[in-house]
């Protein structure tokens, strides 16, 4: 979500969980073929849950697809390529800028804004929601301007929905800036298991209301119990945060560490949700919103805004943990 080392000038973050297929393990494209044909059906309303091979099978999918994704980025450019897999109402997010939501609106902004850059990315891992019909991935970028002066590296997040026809689209895609290089991959543990409970659809809307409402509570704990904190107690176990350097920052409690380690005396960060979006099952979800972090420096409050997006996943109990987080600053005020 909005860690706070990450809450600086430039390209910021803040962060979520881990899960499964590590990009090491990517699968041939004839098995994925078949462990697709051998189960993986489109997402409708009353899909049952999937069994531990259909599982497999479409977070292997999901990766596949992710990469598909990062390749017609890079051939195809931004305007074409990129713009190709986004849902009609995807919500975008990239460093330096507002949030943009709509695929016109998006495509519009980066031919503007993307307009000489190259964008390359590759997933690291991914999940999928129980019934299949939703599901989140975690990757690195290489942000490279035209003739190549300048190369900026950093993570992203993507939030996926499958479609009548059962093809995957972003529903919602985030850019964080990173201090260096992509690392390996993050230490995430791989289980063929589903990490999620078993549910019965609900209402998209008012699930959706309701997880607004859990992210509210993170940003009112983070302001009365500060960030580390607030991070702990909101963080599913194994939960991932994009964080400011090349490595993930993995687990509740390394997340503590990191936000305790960055914070810095009198900070104030606060946030609000402004959309979000659930699965089918209501056991896997988003939230976009707008943060605002404050300290005091040379005598003075300084204050810095940004935006980030939070994947959130069920828990056993009912409640509602994140399991990845990252964001960046926005358009810097007016002087």
């Amino acid at each position: 979500m909005k860690s706070a080392k990450s809450l600086r000038p430039g390209e910021c973050n803040r962060t979520r969980p881990g899960v499964v297929f590590l990009a090491s393990r990517l699968v041939p494209p004839v098995v994925l073929a078949s462990l697709a044909l051998a189960g993986v059906r489109p997402a409708r309303a009353q899909q049952p849950v999937l069994g531990e091979a259909e599982l497999v099978a479409a977070r292997a999918v999901l990766l596949s697809t992710d990469s598909a994704h990062g390749r017609a980025t890079e051939v195809d450019g931004l305007g074409a390529g990129f713009v190709r897999y986004l849902a009609d109402d995807v919500v975008y997010l990239e460093p330096g800028a507002d949030y943009q939501q709509g695929k016109a609106r998006v495509q519009a902004f980066l031919a503007q804004h993307g307009a000489g850059q190259t964008l390359r990315f590759h997933p690291a891992l991914a999940e999928v929601s129980r019934d299949g019909a939703v599901g989140y991935t975690v990757g690195w970028t290489v942000l490279t301007t035209l003739g190549g002066d300048s190369v900026r590296h950093g993570k992203y997040i993507s939030f996926w929905r499958r479609q009548a026809d059962g093809a995957w689209k972003v529903e919602a895609w985030n850019r964080s800036g990173a201090q260096s290089a992509a690392a390996a991959s993050p230490d995430v543990p791989s289980s063929a298991a589903s990490r999620f409970p078993a549910s019965r659809p609900v209402d998209l809307r008012e699930e959706t209301r309701k997880l607004m409402a859990v992210d509210s509570a993170f940003a009112a704990s983070s302001v009365a119990r500060g960030t580390a904190e607030a991070f702990y107690r909101y963080a599913a176990p194994d939960a991932l945060e994009l964080g400011g350097g090349n490595n993930f920052v993995v687990g509740r409690d390394a997340i503590r560490s990191q936000q305790a380690a960055d914070a810095a005396p009198g900070q104030t960060l606060d946030w609000k949700p402004v959309v979000g979006g659930v699965g089918p099952l209501g056991d896997l979800g988003w939230t976009v919103g707008e943060y605002r972090f404050t300290v005091p420096r040379a005598g003075a409050i300084q204050t810095f805004t940004g935006k980030y997006i939070t994947i959130w996943t069920k828990q056993r109990d009912g409640s509602w943990r994140f399991a990845a987080d990252g964001g960046s600053s926005s358009t810097p005020p007016a002087r």
